[in-house]
C-alpha cells in the first residue's frame, strides 16, 4: 500500500483529500504545517508527498527543499492557488503541480500517474 503525506493547512481541504485518496487505497498521513511535514517526511519516508506551497510555519517548497537536502528520494506534488508560472520559488524539486481549487479526482490521477512511473521503473 502507498503512503503519502499530506501537508494541507485547510482542514476541511485535508479532510475530503484524506477521505478520497484512503477509499482509493492510498493509506494518508497528514500535517498542518511545512515543519510538521518535514518531520513526517524525515520519520515515515512516504512513497509520495503532496503539499500546499503557501503554509504556516514553513511553506511547502521550503519542506520540499529541506526535504531532498536530506535525501528524500519520494514523489513530491506541490499545490497553490497560484499558477505554477507564477510561483515564488520554482527552484524546489518536485514531480508534478496543481493549482487550487483542485477536484480530488485530480490528485487521485497524479498519484496513479506517478505510480504507473514507479512500476514501470522496477
Amino acid at each position: 500500500m502507498w503512503r503519502v503525506l499530506l501537508v494541507e493547512d485547510d482542514p476541511d481541504v485535508a479532510a475530503s483529500t484524506k477521505a478520497t485518496l484512503e477509499h482509493l487505497g492510498y493509506f494518508v498521513i497528514l500535517a498542518s504545517d511545512g515543519h510538521q511535514g518535514f518531520e513526517l517526511i524525515a520519520s515515515e519516508q512516504p512513497d509520495i508527498v503532496v503539499t500546499d506551497e503557501m503554509m504556516p510555519v514553513m511553506s511547502g517548497f521550503e519542506m520540499v527543499e529541506r526535504a531532498r537536502e536530506a535525501h528524500y528520494k519520494g514523489f513530491v506534488v506541490v499545490c497553490s492557488a497560484i499558477s505554477e508560472s507564477g510561483v515564488r520559488n520554482r527552484q524546489a524539486r518536485y514531480d508534478a503541480f496543481l493549482q487550487k481549487p483542485y477536484r480530488v479526482q485530480d490528485i487521485a490521477s497524479i498519484l496513479n500517474m506517478l505510480r504507473a512511473i514507479s512500476d514501470g521503473a522496477k
